[in-house]
């Protein structure tokens, strides 16, 4: 069977339609507004709170987690209050004894809620400072993009 010039000239426009395009990362999210990282290859438009310590002992009986959870209880609803978009989530690693709470806000409340101080911050972390077998308390901020 032969196949003339013609008639490839004729369907490989036609094929080339189906073919997919290549869109890059940040060309799909650009419409939300975010901040360009790495030369626009990327860009975030939430900004995460980490609050996190190490405590002692197995996950599933461990004291020191136990009071965290308390301290965690106390302050969870004046923490869901920092902002009506904040996702809250809490972090357990049982291999390395890893506490973690990270909180993440639209950008546009993180500027307001760092300048009083991640309220309520410091009252959080000095509880948890005080329990017997917490350590490494530390926070860290945090670019976030749902991707």
């Amino acid at each position: 069977m032969k196949i003339s010039i013609a008639f490839l000239a004729a369907i490989i426009p036609s094929v080339a339609a189906f073919a997919p395009v290549a869109t890059p990362a940040f060309a799909r999210t650009q419409a939300l507004n975010g901040v360009p990282l790495a030369n626009g290859s990327m860009e975030f438009d939430r900004v995460c709170r980490e609050w996190r310590c190490k405590y002692e002992g197995d996950k599933v009986t461990s004291e020191s987690l136990e009071s965290i959870a308390k301290v965690l209880e106390e302050y969870l609803p004046t923490i869901k209050g920092v902002s009506e978009g904040i996702t809250v989530n809490r972090l357990i690693c049982g291999g390395c004894l890893d506490f973690k709470l990270q909180m993440t806000v639209p950008l546009d409340d993180f500027g307001p809620w760092e300048e009083k101080g991640f309220e309520p911050e410091a009252e959080f972390l000095e509880k948890i400072k005080a329990i017997e077998g917490v350590s490494q308390v530390e926070t860290q901020t945090i670019t976030n993009m749902i991707i």
